[in-house]
Parts: structure tokens; C-alpha cells; sequence
């Protein structure tokens, strides 16, 4: 499953609240790395955000400890991080941000929200949801006292509060708070904010088995993201392999496969060829391609997906854990039975240490 965080930028005049000036020259180059790492992450360039932003950080070093901008940075570089999929190298960027904003802005301050918001997607995103959680309730009670019940801000935070609710099985829930959501963002003048909340709940709606449900949704989400984003946009990506996967699940595999196919394009363009995510994708391929009876492509797609895994050191993931599943019933179809033991035994190894 695939669920989609929400992010948001404060302007930066409400960041300068502690009424400090610093020399002119500083400012400008810290804003004008800022600008440029922020921009760049929100169109899906993450080397040239991660660049710049760590330009932006030196930069806000300079300007002394009560000054806002260090904590902006790293907040920003954190989401930067995670969506490279180093979301435990994010962490205590994060952890500085939101502290230093509690401690010089006070625990009611508007960037408390958003760093509460950055901490919690982050736990989120390493499947901490009991971390991520408390985290995310503490943010939306924020942001409803600060910018009311139908703020965008607010919209945000109960899209994420719904994906720890999802992950957590409690689907009314999630499904209550995901139209909570929905209902807000339609109300706004920018229409690709839909897109997240449509995208999620199809995601619910899928794991539900609910497919009549999810499919206009996900379609929907991908229209605005491809108008949005542009054709080749990691967003974009993202709702192809979910549409795509939706079709899987509902017995179309012929349907499914340009559509995954398309979304590893991407996702090999702009994140690279050995991203998680990548690999994500290509476990879909393989399930796609074996129910094709495509199995050298399968077998190709799967093996692809293992050495990812192994390179980021993730042998042990949940990832990693249904390649090999995967890997294990393409073996058995192609008739390779002993070969598909010593893989099943490999599995049950990695979720007995799991357990432990």
C-alpha cells in the first residue's frame, strides 16, 4: 500500500516573527538556496532540493542560535530525505526543528504545527504509526485553533491522521476523516490539493476490496496530478502504479501492466534505477508478468527488486520479505520446485527474525 503524506510551507514573513534583522547579503543567499531547494522538491527533483537546501543550512548557521531559519531548513530537508527514502537520516533533523520551535516559539506557534506534522510523517513513513499518531492529533488540535476547522493546513494534517488510522486497521476511521478532508480541499482555489486526499481513500477502498469505489477516485487523482505535475512527475508515478495495481487486484492484468510499466519509467528518471521504490514497482511487475505467464520477465523484475532491496541494507523489510514470496510462486509455476523451497525457507527466516 502506498499512501501519500501532506506537507505544507509557512510564508517566510510569518518565520521571521522574532523581529530580528540579519545582514542583507546572508538573507538573500539563504532565501535564495531555500527558495530553490523548496521548489525543487515539490516538482519531484530531489538531488537538486537535497543541494540546495544543504547550501540554505550553512548558510542559516551563520545567522546565530535564535534565528528561525535553521530550523525552516532542516524541517524542509527532512521531507527532502524521507522522500529519497532516508527517512532515518530525516529523523533528528526534524527532532532539532520541532525543539528549537517549541523552546523559542512556544509549544502554540504555528511552525509547531508544521514541525509536529514533519516529525509524525516521518514515523509514519518508517511504519511507526503509534510514534507518528499522538504527534499528528497534537498538530491538528494546533491548526484548528490557529487557522479554524476548514483550513487547508487542517486538511492536511487529518489526510495523515487517516493514513496512521488505515495502517491501524480501524478503516471507519480513516474513511471518516479522509472525506473530512476531502470536503475541505474541494472548498479551496488550488483543485491539485485533491489529489493526495482522492488518492488515499481509493487506497482504503482498495484494501477493502471496494474496487467500483477506488477505481473513479484514482483516476480522478491521476488526472489533476498529470495536469498539475506534469506527465513524468514521481506523483504521477505514484497513481499509476496504485491504478494499476487496482486493476491487478481486480482480475485485469492485461490492464495493469502499461500502466505499472509507465510508473517504473518514471520512477527510474527521476528518483534513480535503485530507489525503493523502484523496487516497489518492480514487485508489482512481477506478480503482473506471472499472472501473464510472462515468467522470464518476472523472474528479471524480481531478482531486480532483491538486489535493492540488499543495497539500502533492507534485507529484513516487509519489502523484502514479499519479493521473495513473490520470487518463491513464479519458481513453483515454472516448475522449479527445489528452487522455490530454499526461497520460501529464506522467507520464513526473515519474518521469524522480525519477530523477535
Amino acid at each position: 500500500m502506498s499512501i501519500a503524506s501532506s506537507a505544507w510551507l509557512l510564508p517566510f514573513t510569518a518565520l521571521l516573527a522574532l523581529g530580528m534583522s540579519p545582514a542583507p547579503a546572508d538573507e538573500a543567499s539563504w532565501q535564495k538556496a531555500h527558495d530553490a531547494g523548496w521548489k525543487a522538491y515539490q516538482e519531484g527533483r530531489f538531488d537538486e532540493a537535497g543541494t540546495s537546501l544543504r547550501a540554505a543550512e550553512k548558510e542559516a548557521r551563520t545567522f546565530g542560535d535564535k534565528d528561525p531559519r535553521l530550523a525552516t531548513t532542516l524541517d524542509h530537508l527532512a521531507w527532502v530525505l524521507c522522500a529519497e527514502g532516508r527517512s532515518k537520516d530525516a529523523e533528528p533533523l526534524a527532532k532539532w526543528a520541532l525543539t528549537w520551535r517549541e523552546k523559542m516559539l512556544g509549544a502554540e506557534h504555528p511552525d509547531v504545527m508544521q514541525s509536529l506534522n514533519t516529525l509524525a510523517c516521518l514515523h509514519d513513513a518508517e511504519g511507526k504509526v503509534e510514534e507518528a499518531e499522538p504527534l499528528y492529533k497534537r498538530a491538528l488540535a494546533l491548526a484548528e485553533k490557529a487557522k479554524g476547522r476548514e483550513h487547508p493546513n487542517v486538511a492536511a494534517i487529518l489526510d495523515n491522521l487517516a493514513t496512521v488510522a488505515h495502517l491501524q486497521h480501524k478503516e471507519a476511521e480513516a474513511e471518516a476523516y479522509y472525506k473530512r478532508a476531502l470536503a475541505i480541499r474541494e472548498k479551496g482555489a488550488d483543485q491539485a490539493t485533491v489529489a493526495p486526499t482522492l488518492f488515499n481513500l481509493a487506497t482504503l477502498y482498495l484494501d477493502e476490496g471496494k474496487f467500483a469505489q477506488a477505481e473513479p477516485l484514482y483516476k480522478r487523482a491521476l488526472a489533476i496530478r498529470e495536469k498539475a505535475l506534469g506527465a513524468e512527475h514521481p506523483e504521477v508515478a505514484v497513481s499509476l502504479d496504485a491504478l494499476g495495481w487496482l486493476y491487478f487486484e481486480s482480475g485485469k492484468a492485461d490492464r495493469a501492466e502499461p500502466l505499472i510499466k509507465r510508473a517504473l519509467a518514471i520512477f527510474e528518471k527521476t528518483l534513480g534505477p535503485d530507489h525503493p521504490d523502484v523496487a516497489a514497482c518492480l514487485c508489482k511487475m512481477t506478480k503482473v508478468s506471472t499472472a501473464k505467464d510472462q515468467l522470464p520477465e518476472a523472474e528479471a523484475c524480481c531478482k531486480r527488486a532483491m538486489a535493492i532491496y540488499e543495497k539500502h541494507g533492507a534485507a529484513e523489510t516487509p519489502g523484502m520479505t514479499k519479493a521473495l514470496a513473490d520470487y518463491a510462486a513464479l519458481l513453483k509455476k515454472a516448475g522449479r520446485a527445489a528452487e522455490a523451497e530454499k526461497v520460501e525457507a529464506r522467507a520464513r527466516e526473515l519474518r521469524e527474525n522480525a519477530s523477535k
